[in-house]
């Protein structure tokens, strides 16, 4: 259980491991405070942990006592660190009335029994308890615009994870270079249903904190100083003989200095949830990928996705920008660039490197599709609870998927409208999930999570588009037929170092 404690405005300040004069630190010892206090339960099957980036006391619950401790802070320049979730309290005040004080405004011959100066402090003190536990909002002004930066409008960013502290490092590095505005980002994470020898939700809390202190870099820099970036992130050590050079040099060139201005600027916030569904197929690439279990699969991440909406929306968040953790090459810009085309929904095209002798390249997600007469007509011959799984022989769609009229030179502004989608990056305005667009954890017209969020919503009168021109590379994860190609390698490899035929 953790209790945080946010500051607004001037007496706002960000715990900060190293003085880092870019951050302009400004030193706040007044005993009145802006504040918002957070609660949260834990039990077996839920934690949260919430860091915001004002933080100013830290408060933790250990053997049924709470304890505290002072934190070395800074002021962050930028209003919208503190903009809606951050009110005028007074811990004084608050806690008089906690411990059950009562006023009586009584009135005698026309006169109140107060004198003004008792009277401005009470409506005061009414006030603070109003703005502690009342917020107002116009939903409004939130329904999200094709130029969020200069509206300064707030993102929500979702990431799910399981067993994915091998691409944290990577995760992360990608979210710092967000050239979305990093004060209007709030980012929330939720580790499910890992192994038991995990360490992904300590991992993450741990980066987190590094995040928002500003000091990420330095570390990943220390970390990085004696290895290639791909030897502990992305794709592995062993098959880099075999990738494209070009490619390598795009991800060598992608991790390293100069980054944007923004880049080790703090987060607004950071909500970490932990809670399982159940998940038992294996994180393998052949066990995620095999028809048979795609159905139970994707109902159980539409049920993960959807907890993840209802616990991290706030009424000010104006998109929703889904991400997996284990993409690998990604421009800065995308938030602003799939905002841009004017659509609900919008989605990059996903590809994946591979071996040169595989050809180099491969359309990843194939989830990302408008619908096709073939479709729907399979569709009426099966039984309304299967689930068609794009790009298996199993489910002749003959959809045309986004990935694959890709042209590597054409116009990255270029749309193609939509019925489903896939789940590697999704950009939606955040009034579609108020409005009761989810992720189906059932079987909606034949279809299941992301690929249903899309035909949901374009069922709800929503636009849904793809981007083809505009890709994203997803980390390259051999299949068990890959694995077995690159071992006949090594060994052929071996042979003939060796002299043997």
């Amino acid at each position: 259980m953790a209790i945080l404690f946010g500051k607004k405005k001037s007496q706002l300040e960000l715990p900060i491991s190293k003085n880092k004069s870019k951050l302009s630190p400004k030193r706040n010892n007044d005993s009145r405070t802006w504040t918002k206090l957070s609660l949260f339960c834990e039990n077996h099957s839920r934690k949260l942990i919430l860091l915001l980036v004002a933080v100013g006391l830290i408060f933790t619950w250990h053997n049924g006592t709470f304890s505290s401790g002072q934190v070395s802070t800074m002021e962050l320049q930028d209003p919208e660190y503190y903009d809606y979730d951050f009110l005028e309290a007074d811990i004084d005040a608050l806690k008089k009335y906690d411990n059950g004080a009562e006023h009586y405004l009584i009135s005698k011959g026309g006169e109140e029994a107060l004198t003004p100066a008792d009277k401005e402090l009470y409506d005061a003190e009414v006030q603070t308890l109003y703005g502690s536990t009342v917020q107002h909002y116009d939903l409004s002004d939130f329904k999200g615009s094709s130029d969020g930066v200069g509206k300064r409008e707030h993102v929500l960013l979702l990431v799910p994870l399981r067993n994915a502290e091998r691409v944290l490092p990577l995760m992360f590095k990608n979210l710092m270079n967000l050239t979305y505005p990093h004060e209007l980002i709030d980012l929330a994470f939720l580790v499910s249903d890992c192994s038991d020898d995990d360490n992904t939700l300590k991992a993450l809390i741990e980066y987190s904190k590094e995040m928002q202190r500003g000091t990420l870099s330095e570390l990943f820099a220390e970390n990085d100083s004696d290895e290639a970036i791909l030897q502990e992130e992305g794709t592995r050590d062993l098959f880099l003989k075999y990738m494209r050079p070009s490619y390598l040099k795009m991800v060598e060139k992608a991790y390293s200095a100069p980054f944007h201005k923004g880049y080790d600027k703090p987060f607004r916030s950071i909500q970490i949830f932990q809670k399982d569904f159940g998940q038992v197929i294996g994180q393998g690439f052949s066990d995620r990928h095999a028809v048979k279990v795609q159905g139970i699969r994707r109902k159980l991440m539409g049920r993960a996705r959807n907890w993840l909406t209802a616990n991290a929306l706030k009424p000010y968040h104006s998109w929703v920008y889904w991400r997996d953790a284990d993409v690998e090459l990604c421009p800065g810009s995308v938030i602003q660039d799939l905002m841009s085309v004017g659509y609900d929904v919008a989605v990059p095209n996903v590809w994946r490197p591979l071996p040169e002798f595989l050809d180099g390249e491969q359309a990843y997600d194939l989830n990302s599709w408008p619908e096709s007469p073939d479709a729907l007509r399979l569709a009426k011959s099966l039984d309304e609870d299967d689930v068609i799984v794009e790009g298996y022989a199993e489910y002749p769609t003959y959809r045309i998927h986004l990935a694959y009229i890709r042209d590597a030179d054409g116009n990255p502004k270029d749309v193609l409208e939509l019925d489903g989608v896939g789940g590697v990056s999704i950009l939606a305005k955040a009034q579609l999930f108020r409005n009761g667009v989810h992720f189906p954890a059932f079987t909606f017209e034949n279809h299941a999570e992301t690929e249903a969020f899309g035909k949901m919503a374009k069922k709800m009168g929503y636009k849904v588009a793809g981007l083809p021109n505009y890709t994203l590379w997803h980390i390259y994860e051999p299949s068990d037929d890959d694995l077995k190609l690159i071992a006949e390698k090594e060994r052929g490899s071996k042979r003939a170092q060796k002299g043997s035929p």
